[in-house]
This record gives C-alpha cells, sequence and structure tokens, in this order.
C-alpha cells in the first residue's frame, strides 16, 4: 500500500464521466478507481450533469472516494440561434443539453455553390463545428483546472478526447503551469475530418484542426492511443516528436463486474443482440437482410431467431429502426428498447447467443470500447466490418468473426451454421482469454508512462510492447 504522503496527484480531465450513459466515460472512471493503487491519487474534472444526454446513476458506483470537480459550460452559437427562434415564434426553449457532438449534416457542396452557401458553410465550420460543439466548456474547465493544480498541488493532468476541445484545456494549463499532461486520444482527430459532413467543414476549419492537433501533439508529455493502428499513425505524421512520446493503452474492462459464479441460461430462441447507438453510419440491415435470406431460403423461421436492440437504437438516419425491420419482413423478429442499466445490458448479452459489433469503415483505426464489455460476458461477437484494428483484435483474441457489411452470404451462412445443434460449443469463449484487458492491469500501464511523464523511473510493463495483438 502506498501512504498518503508518498501518492501523487493527478488531474484526469473528460467531458464524459459517470453518471453520464456515454461509453466515453467507461475509459476514464476505471482509471479513477484503480490509479490509487499505483500511487496516485485521482482527481476529476467534467461537465455538470445538466447538461448530459442521457444519466445512469449505476455506473457512478464505486467512485464515492474519488474527489469530482463539474464545470459549466459557456453558451454556444446553437444556444443561442435556438433561443433567438423560440422566442421570435413565442414557444418555449427546448433543452439545449441534448445536443448532437458529432455534425447532424449531410450532403456536399456542389461545384455551383452560391457565396451566401459558401459564407454559411464557412460560418459553421468556423463558430459551431471546430473543433466540435462542446468547445464552450473549455474556458470554464482550464480556469478550474489551473486553479486546482495550484491549490492541490497537482502533479501530472491527463485529457481524453473526444470531445477533442477537451484537450485544449490540457493545452492552456500546461502553459500557465506548465504541469505535467498526457493527452488520450480515445479516437483519432485530424484522421476522421475527411469524413465529416462538408457542410461543415471549409479548408481554414481542416487547416485550424491540423494546426490545434500538432500543438497539442507537440506540448503534451505523453500522447496515448487506444489503438497501435492509430499509434503508428501519429508516429508517421509526428516523426520529429521523441519515440517514447507515443503509446497506446487499449481500453478493457472491469473483470470484477463480469464475475459471475452461474452463467445464466441462453434465451429460448436463438438471439442477436446489439448494445449501444446506431449513428455515424451504423446499421444493423446487413443482418436483418442476411435473416431475410435465411428465411426466405426455408432454413429457419421467424419464430427460431430474435434481434434485441437496446440503447439510442430507434431509428437508423432517421428512419424507424423497427418499420425498417418490417420493410424486411422481420415483424416480431426485431425488438428496439431504449437504454437500460448496466447491469441489465450485462445479463442481456451473457444471455443472447451472439453480440452484435457495427463499426464503420471511417472508424478502422479505432476500436469500439463495447467490444470489450462484450469480451467480458462470454458471448461470441459477430462485427459487421472491412479490415482494421476492430478486424485485427478479433483474429487475436478469436472471440468472433468478421465480414464486410456487404457479404450478405457470409453472414448468412454463418449464422445459420451456429443455430446448428452440433456446434453449440462455438458459442462460449474461454474468458482466461481476456484477462489482458482487465481495468487495473491497463491502469497500471498508464500509471507507468505517468511516472515516466513526471521524470520517475517507473517499473517497466509491457505496454510498450504490445503483446496484446502482436
Amino acid at each position: 500500500m502506498n501512504s498518503e504522503s508518498s501518492m501523487k496527484k493527478i488531474l484526469l480531465i473528460s467531458y464524459f464521466f459517470p453518471p453520464d450513459s456515454a461509453v466515453g466515460g467507461l475509459r476514464i472512471a476505471r482509471f479513477a478507481r484503480h490509479l490509487p493503487s499505483f500511487g496516485w491519487t485521482p482527481l476529476v474534472l467534467t461537465i455538470q450533469d445538466r447538461h448530459r444526454v442521457r444519466l445512469d446513476k449505476e455506473r457512478s458506483k464505486d467512485l464515492q472516494g474519488v474527489t469530482i470537480y463539474q464545470t459549466d459550460r459557456l453558451p454556444t452559437v446553437r444556444d443561442g440561434y435556438l433561443l433567438a427562434k423560440t422566442i421570435l415564434r413565442g414557444g418555449k426553449i427546448a433543452n439545449s443539453s441534448v445536443h448532437s457532438h458529432t455534425p447532424d449534416l449531410h450532403g456536399k457542396p456542389t461545384g455551383n455553390e452560391k457565396v451566401m452557401q459558401k459564407l454559411k458553410r464557412y460560418f459553421i465550420s468556423l463558430f459551431v463545428f471546430l473543433p466540435d460543439e462542446d468547445k464552450n466548456w473549455v474556458i470554464p474547465a482550464a480556469l478550474k483546472a489551473v486553479s486546482e493544480i495550484r491549490s492541490q498541488k497537482i502533479d501530472c493532468i491527463l485529457t481524453s478526447g473526444p470531445p477533442h476541445s477537451t484537450h485544449l484545456i490540457g493545452l492552456l494549463a500546461k502553459k500557465i503551469t506548465n504541469v505535467r499532461w498526457v493527452a488520450d486520444l480515445r479516437d483519432p482527430w485530424v484522421d476522421f475530418l475527411p469524413y465529416r459532413s462538408a457542410l461543415g467543414r471549409s479548408a481554414l476549419s481542416d487547416r485550424i484542426e491540423q494546426w490545434m492537433e500538432g500543438r497539442v501533439v507537440r506540448r503534451a508529455d505523453r500522447v496515448i492511443t487506444t489503438t497501435p493502428e492509430l499509434k503508428q499513425v501519429m508516429e508517421k505524421r509526428y516523426a520529429k516528436e521523441p519515440g517514447d512520446k507515443f503509446v497506446s493503452i487499449l481500453n478493457g474492462i472491469d473483470a470484477e463486474k463480469f464475475v459471475s459464479p452461474d452463467q445464466p441460461e441462453k434465451y429460448a430462441k436463438f438471439t442477436i443482440a446489439y448494445a449501444g447507438a446506431l449513428y455515424e453510419g451504423r446499421t444493423p440491415e446487413p443482418l436483418f437482410e442476411a435473416i431475410k435470406k435465411l428465411i426466405s431460403e426455408n432454413k429457419i423461421t421467424p419464430s427460431q431467431i430474435s434481434v434485441k436492440l437496446f440503447g439510442d437504437c430507434q431509428a437508423i438516419d432517421g428512419r424507424p429502426t423497427i418499420s425498417i425491420a418490417r420493410s424486411y419482413g422481420l415483424d416480431g423478429v426485431v425488438e428496439v428498447s431504449g437504454t437500460i442499466p448496466y447491469s441489465e445490458a450485462i445479463n442481456t448479452m451473457r444471455r443472447s447467443h451472439l453480440l452484435l459489433l457495427l463499426v464503420p469503415s471511417i472508424h478502422h483505426l479505432c476500436i469500439p470500447a463495447k467490444v470489450y464489455d462484450y469480451f467480458g460476458v462470454g458471448t461470441r461477437i459477430l462485427a459487421l466490418t472491412e479490415e482494421g484494428a476492430t478486424a485485427e483484435l478479433l483474429k487475436a483474441t478469436k472471440g468472433g468473426e468478421f465480414f464486410s457489411p456487404h457479404d450478405i452470404t457470409g453472414i448468412s451462412d454463418h449464422i445459420y451454421m451456429l443455430m446448428q445443434a452440433e456446434n453449440k460449443h462455438l458459442l462460449t469463449i474461454d474468458p482466461a482469454r481476456y484477462a489482458q484487458f482487465d481495468g487495473k492491469l491497463l491502469t497500471r500501464q498508464l500509471a507507468d508512462q505517468l511516472s515516466a511523464a513526471a521524470g520517475q523511473a517507473g517499473p517497466v510493463t509491457c505496454c510498450e510492447k504490445e503483446e496484446v495483438l502482436r
């Protein structure tokens, strides 16, 4: 045990943090829980709960001893627009805390874009989406961070994004206090720019974001990524930076939350479950088409199979999910429900036969955090994705199979094979295979990097060897 006097202090800065139900908060919460075991006292800086879209109080368990600071955010351009609109219409002001963290735009500029259209696009790109819609918490959070760094004698800070505006808080705190700083990139930053809607981008906003990322990378003492693939991209882009600046620490699971004396009985029907949200091109339609194919070929009947979608799954690109399922003749097969408590989600995933993972091609450098929860419950994964970081992880762990979303025959054949009684043993996977993703082990890797960033000689771990995927 470390004595209180020998403990160093770290300020974890993250927009998402429990009780926020967003999966982006789980990584930082996991670090906060386990860092005291490795000589670091965590303090957390996050946004006020009233600005969160959804709350799940259950996710705050085991965090009672962590000091959490919550800050407000300044009004955004969108807030002003909505306020003016409601006043002019004489209606009620909508809850401005419910907003998208990604551009909700469609289409692209045409070759004959008019001057006013171009000016509007530049305005949106520079004042709404640069670098994201949550940038208005940067100033309040930076002021609070500087105050706590000085009063609490913080040894190191860690900023986690997206939203990537969070890293600007670290940039300001570093400049003012010269505190040691670790930037944690859960997702790529400028590598995502080509995939954003062109109606929310401009040449100038792209250049500014590239400059922002460059400033963050060069000023930070360590840059952590969640996949080796993104680490390699960053090393190549910033080849002049020290070789040990970039480190890959995967996401993981709280292993203790998945310990169960008894494995619950599987559902009577062959059940494929999906937990999460349908956004940024994520759609279960290839699965719907594959099941329709099996039914039309008389290989299975609708009464033999079930698809459970829970979370933010009510619509796909603005169309009701249940209506889309009905168009494939899957009325009664597909069940769509809202967000459910974490413990209930775990139980549903355990009782299912397959867990659906949707990874659009734009995410080839990152791995959805939910895949580690999928590993934890011990249910095999069916991933609809192209080659990339997620596919490499599934190959290395043998935790499931992946198919291109266009390979309907491959998907349907795989499901049919697993539905056969003689292949029932293929539906369970050995949990010991995923001990390497235990949150405490991964936090140990982070603690080593914090010690190195603070100028200490931390104990050697396998972090830099990246044995998980090699």
